[in-house]
Formats: C-alpha cells, sequence, structure tokens
C-alpha cells in the first residue's frame, strides 16, 4: 500500500479508491470556454484538474476557476520554476514539475519549500518524450526512467519533502508498465497513470486501456489521467470505463450489448448508442449492470445475469429485472420503457 497524499480536500493512495484527473483544454484568452469546461468536466466526475501553465500570468487563473467548481486544481509546470512558485502563491492546490526541464537543485529546493509551507504537493512527472537521446529497448527507457525520478526524490526529501506523487508516462503501453512497476518495487510514493502522446482517438483508448489496465490489476496506481486526442469530457468518460471494467470503481450503470451478427434483427447498435446518451444525460450514479441484447442466443441469459437487460426476438423485446420478465416492448419504444426502469431501480 502507497502512502496517502492530499490534494486539496482529495485524497490519493493508501486505502483510498483510484482518483480521475483531467485537464482543462480550452484557451486560457476565452474565460467563458475555460469555467464552462470545467464545470462540465465535474458533471462528468473528474476528482482533479489540471492546467497547463504557459506563461506566469496564467497562475492567476486558480482563483477564477475556484469561485466556480470545487476539485482541486493543479500547476503543470515545464522549463521555469517560478512559475511554480507564482502557482503556490496564487492558491493551486498541487505543483506538477518535470524532472528533464527543471533539474536546478536549488531551483526544485525553492519550489519544495514553499510546497511544503502550503503543504500542497508535488507530482514528479516524466515522460518518454523528454530524452534527448533515443532508446532501442522499452525497459532500457523505463530504466532511465526510474533512475532520474529517483534522483529527483532525492532533492526533495532533502528538503524533508514528502508530499510527492510519481509519473512514468511512455507513448507506448510497454514502456509505461515496466517503467511503473521498478518504481512501485522501491518506492511507496503514489503513482499518477497515464500513456502520454497516445495518438488518435481509437488508438489511445487501446494504448490506455491496456497501459493503465495492467498497472490497475496488479495494484499499481493511485489516480489516472487518460490523454486522448479529443474532448476532454472523452478522458474522463474513458477512465471511468476502464475503472468499471476492472471492478474498481463503478460510477454509474454499465452497458452489457452484443456485437450483433446476422441473426439480429434491430438497429442494435444504434440503439445502444442512444440508451447510452440517455444515461450520460440522466447523470445516475446508481452502480448497475444493463444488458441490451439482439438476439435469443444469449441475449435472455445475459439480461436475466444483469440486474435489469433487454434481449430481442425479431422486432420484439422483452424486459428482464433481476432474472424476471417485467415487460414486453418494441424497437421503437425500448429507450423510453427501459430507462424508466433502470430509473426505478
Amino acid at each position: 500500500m502507497t502512502r496517502t497524499v492530499n490534494l486539496g480536500n482529495l485524497k490519493i493512495g493508501g486505502k483510498y479508491p483510484v482518483r480521475i484527473k483531467g485537464m482543462l483544454k480550452s484557451p486560457y484568452s476565452d474565460i467563458g470556454a475555460l469555467v464552462k469546461e470545467a464545470k462540465m468536466l465535474e458533471k462528468e466526475g473528474v476528482e482533479a484538474l489540471r492546467m497547463a501553465i504557459k506563461e506566469e500570468q496564467d497562475t492567476k487563473l486558480a482563483a477564477v476557476l475556484k469561485k466556480e467548481i470545487k476539485v482541486p486544481l493543479v500547476a503543470d509546470i515545464h522549463f521555469h520554476y517560478r512559475f511554480a512558485l507564482s502557482a503556490i502563491d496564487n492558491g493551486f492546490d498541487g505543483i506538477r514539475l518535470n524532472p528533464l526541464n527543471i533539474s536546478n537543485k536549488k531551483e526544485v529546493a525553492y519550489v519544495a519549500c514553499a510546497a511544503k509551507e502550503r503543504r500542497i504537493p508535488i507530482r514528479v512527472g516524466i515522460n518518454s518524450g523528454g530524452f534527448k537521446k533515443s532508446f532501442n529497448e522499452p525497459r532500457k527507457m523505463a530504466k532511465e526512467m526510474v533512475r532520474v525520478v529517483r534522483d529527483y526524490l532525492r532533492i526533495l526529501e532533502k528538503e524533508k519533502f514528502f508530499d510527492i506523487m510519481v509519473s512514468l508516462k511512455g507513448a507506448d503501453a510497454q514502456v509505461t508498465i515496466i517503467a511503473n512497476r521498478l518504481f512501485a518495487k522501491e518506492f511507496d510514493y503514489p503513482l499518477h497513470l497515464g500513456i502520454t502522446a497516445t495518438g488518435s482517438f481509437l488508438n489511445g483508448i487501446v494504448k490506455s486501456s491496456i497501459g493503465l489496465g495492467g498497472l490497475l490489476s496488479q495494484g499499481i496506481g493511485s489516480i489516472i489521467r487518460v490523454s486522448l486526442t479529443a474532448p476532454s469530457y472523452w478522458e474522463i468518460r474513458v477512465a471511468k470505463y476502464i475503472l468499471a471494467a476492472l471492478d474498481l470503481r463503478k460510477q454509474g450503470p454499465e452497458i452489457i450489448s452484443c456485437p450483433t451478427c446476422s441473426r439480429c434483427e434491430v438497429d442494435l447498435i444504434k440503439i445502444v448508442d442512444r440508451f447510452n446518451e440517455t444515461l450520460q444525460k440522466s447523470q445516475l450514479k446508481k452502480s448497475l449492470r444493463v444488458a441490451i441484447m439482439g438476439c435469443v442466443v444469449n441475449g435472455p441469459g445475459e439480461a436475466r445475469a444483469a440486474d435489469i437487460g433487454a434481449a430481442f426476438g425479431k422486432k420484439k423485446a422483452v424486459i428482464f429485472k433481476k432474472g424476471k420478465i417485467i415487460k414486453q416492448t418494441d424497437e421503437k419504444n425500448i429507450i423510453t420503457d427501459l430507462f424508466k426502469e433502470v430509473a426505478k431501480l
């Protein structure tokens, strides 16, 4: 078990559940859009938000956002240690430092002292893309990532600073898995998991699911951030799906549906998509398993095994609740009828 770190009012690591972090992507010049995105992500279920600090004046945005949202804010700092000091002064709940571009020991020590005084944590975050040399084997890169972080931790620990989280992110799942496994064997600091620069939307989902899922299934990881070249709300939804699939956290209903085949006589893809949209809009938080099946082969069995479900036979469907048929419906009315029953549970 890792030690526990406090990020604002959020406890990370130790006995606490795996947390979900997001990142704001709106331009800081548009305060209205930034606030709207932050509130939207909070509604989606994000538990901490990171902001990339490009200029010192960006650190003043913490005060603006804290008037609108309750989740803690983390300042993502690169190159300029003074930006970290400014972020601490302006009310950020946490700081991320990159060992590959803020490495001066005195500068790091200044930040550690300021963070210690304000009782806010530092995440030591290293990405594979920050290295200026190439590695021909995943394990070599992973070992180098751990070595760099280890040396950085010594600087912080010398200042008696221990409110630390660590992230070791590769652009592929293999490097990330190896690096985090190596680190977890040696240290008990909470690990922030993620795959960096994942590529296209589907590619990013697959990489993140394999990398994060592989580590989480071994008990490694205290907070996750899914990185996608996509709107920020997708990152939160995918993170929730990953945690739900591993039975680590469920923050709403889970849909079980078949892949369809020639036996299916309804547009099940459309039905499932529409039903999922209905669930997202409803913001239901109940942990339920909802089965939507397209034919009589596995449909009735899956529907009975779920908390609630529907199984089609031709254009008609039966709705099951706790293994018992409670209603008959059809393709036209299935969304409304099934949701009504889900909402009753």
